[in-house]
């Protein structure tokens, strides 16, 4: 006859073997994630600012944990008007930001731009805590880069979107505003979309730059940037951020410009108009142009 105990002896092993299948497939996540993210970053060398603009960039360096990292800030006319710091995208650095820098100072904005770890000049390796720290720590810098601005924003471009998101409810002072400009809804998605990661073990994967979900919880005056013809992520990334975003001040969706628009000569000021709008609105909605 069973012993009435079997049954419970019987669960200890169950649970035991269910613990130790979650520990195996969280360690195969792990594994996973750090395999995909030492290939997830493209970066490559920043050569010098066009001599148009190199006059007009203040270079500096600052560290971030045990790398050194490289900046830029160009300061408006006017050092009392609105200042961004600009968290960029991905297989970019600081001279693809250069002409927009300027740009911004013609307009009497100051913007602060470094390159995370491992991009351009700056030392050590991206990954998402490094760039964590970095984002943290450049914050800080462009605080004391823009002693006099009355407004001061913070903006995410592609790659950077996530990076801002995932520090942009620790940043103190709090600021004025945020642009996201050519976002995506979350890393994972974004992954599939791009093709670096196949749809069906997408779900093991974290998820560790969850734009929609974070924006969700901003309580900052919000502009987001898109274009509809961006060919590497869709508009409808920018569509579930928008739907998600709460408040939300205003979805500029842009017609004819590539995913790369924002540093592309020929279409910066096409792009980057209605975000000098609400800078210079101070925050308030911008028409769309």
């Amino acid at each position: 006859m069973p012993s009435p105990h079997s049954a419970e002896s019987r669960m200890p092993r169950w649970i035991a073997g269910a613990a130790g299948f979650a520990l195996l497939a969280g360690l195969g996540r792990h594994v996973l994630f750090r395999a995909l993210e030492r290939s997830a970053f493209v970066t490559h060398t920043d050569p010098p600012a066009p001599e148009a603009t190199a006059a007009e960039l203040h270079r500096t360096t600052f560290t971030s944990g045990d790398r050194l990292l490289q900046a830029a800030f160009a300061e408006a006319a006017q050092p009392a008007g609105p200042a961004v710091i600009v968290f960029h995208g991905d297989d970019e650095c600081l001279s693809d930001w250069a002409p927009v820098q300027a740009l911004l100072a013609h307009a009497g904005i100051s913007t602060f731009v470094f390159d995370y770890s491992g991009y351009g000049a700056s030392s050590g390796r991206p990954t998402v805590r490094n760039l964590r720290q970095d984002a943290l720590t450049a914050y800080g810098k462009f605080l004391a880069a823009t002693p006099h601005a009355t407004r001061r924003y913070v903006l995410g471009h592609s790659l950077g979107s996530g990076v801002l998101l995932d520090i942009a409810r620790q940043l103190r002072p709090v600021p004025d505003g945020m642009v996201i400009t050519s976002g995506f809804s979350s890393a994972r998605a974004a992954a599939v979309q791009t093709g670096r990661v196949p749809a069906w073990i997408a779900w093991m994967l974290p998820d560790p730059w969850n734009n929609a979900s974070r924006v969700s919880r901003l309580a900052l005056s919000l502009l987001i940037v898109h274009s509809r013809a961006d060919e590497v992520l869709p508009l409808s990334h920018a569509e579930r951020l928008a739907k998600a975003a709460t408040p939300l001040r205003e979805f500029v969706v842009l017609d004819g410009l590539p995913h790369d628009a924002a540093t592309l000569p020929e279409h910066i000021e096409s792009f980057w108009k209605p975000v000098i709008a609400f800078l210079q609105a101070g925050g308030a909605a911008a028409e769309s142009p």
